[in-house]
């Protein structure tokens, strides 16, 4: 496939062997980085979805803020112990304000996350966020990054789409359904989350290889921790001044099941693992290829559904797990 004019010229024309052989090893390094970043894409996914399994059972128990809190003290450790070990600096090379704008954003896209559940059905509100995180991306990358975009993308990317929303059971969702101003918040809260999830992919796209991935975790856990631990304080002590001594267990709440423990303290360790790889995969390949790969972790999202839950899928479900199958296998081959 011929990129642009440039390529073509050098390919068809140029009597330089060394010009030649240049270009085809950057050829073969570009498409090296694209497979290496759907990789870590999809194994990024994997272990997103099996972090939002221990969520869903902490938080039962546990308040979604102290959840939250534990997820940024693990990944705090466990980056800080990585960077001891292998030595590295915490240096950003003046892109310390784009790392904590990007902490921002997703830390805001996290927190939308919780409305959009709240108002909306756990399906609808999934498609609402992946719909609304993919074409804002595709958007934003073709626009801020001036990334090129082949057909196999683009239907690749209306694939997965089709694939996210089948997989939240259309029929549910056209039938009978009315929009109140508590569905609004939701289908608001899922778009917003979309949006800032998008803007905070972009961030970590533009900062390319200029700062290591471990770097950009490590600030995301710093910024992340403070935050929440304001919010956690900010509560307890409001509680306090009001007088409703109860009110702080909506915050924070001593955790005395060890097996509680070791989930909410999994959560992090999961996390770690899933921003590690998702990182990466989002540095060194396209944010719209990024965008449709993440579907997987919907399909992934069913199989633990089926094994922890017991809860089998429909027909849509299966037939929406294909066409991400699918969506997944056209970015792949394109060359």
């Amino acid at each position: 496939m011929v990129k642009d004019t440039t390529t073509y010229i050098l390919t068809h024309f140029s009597d330089d062997d060394d010009d030649i052989e240049l270009l085809k090893k950057k050829e073969e390094g570009w498409f090296t980085n694209r497979r290496k970043g759907i990789l870590f894409t999809v194994i990024g996914a994997l272990f997103s979805s099996t972090a939002s399994v221990s969520i869903k059972l902490a938080e039962q128990v546990v308040p979604v803020l102290q959840v939250l809190w534990f997820k940024f003290l693990v990944m705090f450790v466990l980056v800080g112990s990585q960077m001891i070990y292998y030595r590295q600096n915490i240096e950003t090379e003046g892109r310390l304000f784009y790392l904590f704008i990007r902490s921002c954003f997703e830390n805001i896209a996290m927190s939308l996350v919780l409305f959009a559940v709240m108002y909306l059905p756990v399906g609808e509100a999934t498609v609402v966020m992946f719909f609304s995180m993919s074409l804002f991306m595709v958007l934003m990358a073709a626009v801020f990054l001036k990334e090129s975009l082949t057909c196999k993308i683009y239907i690749a990317l209306i694939l997965g789409l089709v694939g996210v929303f089948l997989l939240a059971n259309p029929e549910e969702i056209i039938i009978d359904r009315t929009f109140s101003v508590a569905r609004m918040y939701g289908l608001g809260a899922g778009v917003g989350h979309g949006l800032f999830r998008a803007l905070s992919s972009i961030m970590v796209r533009k900062l390319g290889d200029e700062v290591q991935s471990s770097v950009v975790i490590f600030y995301h856990s710093v910024y992340g921790l403070s935050i929440f631990t304001v919010l956690i304080l900010l509560g307890i002590l409001y509680s306090f001044l009001v007088g409703d001594y109860m009110m702080s267990e909506a915050f924070f709440i001593r955790i005395e099941d060890d097996f509680l423990l070791a989930i909410c303290l999994s959560i992090g360790i999961l996390m770690f693992i899933c921003q590690s790889f998702a990182t990466r995969g989002t540095q060194i390949c396209d944010s719209s290829i990024v965008a449709t790969v993440r579907n997987v972790s919907i399909v992934f999202s069913f199989v633990y559904q089926v094994v922890v839950f017991g809860e089998v899928p429909n027909f849509y479900a299966a037939i929406g797990t294909a066409f991400i199958g699918t969506a997944i296998a056209l970015i792949v081959t394109d060359k």
